[in-house]
């Protein structure tokens, strides 16, 4: 059974999106932190330009965490 080139993109944004839930809600919970976070963030981002642009709402809010946190970025406070 052959997948389309359609199919593929399709199930990649989602991968992608759900990806960009899990990163941002764990970050939002503790249990990662905020530079892990960042990271992997930044790994997704440089995938493409349409990514760049959808990773920017999750980067805005963990930077927002970070701050929120003191500055420190290696703080898990849920873990």
């Amino acid at each position: 059974m052959l997948v389309s080139d359609k199919e593929v993109n399709r199930r990649a944004f989602a991968v992608e999106g759900a990806l960009l839930l899990l990163i941002t809600r764990l970050a939002e919970r503790g249990t990662i932190c905020t530079d892990e976070a960042t990271e992997m963030l930044n790994l997704l981002s440089a995938s493409s330009d349409f990514s760049a642009a959808r990773v920017s709402g999750s980067k805005a809010i963990v930077e927002r965490l970070q701050q929120l946190r003191g500055g420190d970025g290696c703080c898990t406070p849920g873990a």
